[in-house]
């Protein structure tokens, strides 16, 4: 016997009276249909035959992972040095990352390599001294101290 479908995202509702009991429920095209051996969902026709490997390509990114910098090489910087940042959680597809700033100064230019490295030039404004190298993802902002020259 089937109970009902809910349009496709419509303003619709269902109501099923149970006893003296009313149950309204709100919600996306899903059709719910009951047999001999219970309910059992149908899936509609705009979700089946999904393709996986499009799936696993989607950039979908997880911001509940912080990134972590746990290395800049090298150790003292000056303007125009090739850097190198490694940690974790810097974004598992590059479309995660954000950038990289040296202070409040954008790197003039970076490459995400994987999820643990990070490849910038430190920019000509950058500020001398002691100052922190940003790295901005989609799960937040990881900082850390560095000295540039």
């Amino acid at each position: 016997m089937k109970l009902g479908v809910v349009g496709s995202w419509s303003v619709a509702f269902m109501c099923v009276l149970t006893g003296s009991m009313w149950f309204g429920f709100w919600g996306p095209s899903v059709a719910y249909a009951q047999g001999d051996t219970g309910s059992t969902m149908v899936i509609p026709k705009a979700i089946e035959g999904f393709d996986e490997s499009k799936v696993k390509a989607d950039p979908i990114c997880d911001s509940s992972r912080r990134p972590k910098i746990s290395k800049v090489e090298p150790d003292e910087l000056k303007v125009g040095d090739s850097v190198v940042i490694t940690g974790e959680d810097f974004g598992r597809k590059k479309e995660c990352f954000h950038g990289v700033s040296f202070g409040s100064e954008p790197a003039k230019t970076f490459t995400h390599v994987d999820d643990g490295k990070v490849e910038a030039t430190v920019p000509e404004r950058a500020p001398s001294g002691l100052t922190f190298l940003n790295i901005v993802t989609s799960g937040g902002t990881a900082r850390k101290g560095i000295l540039v020259k």
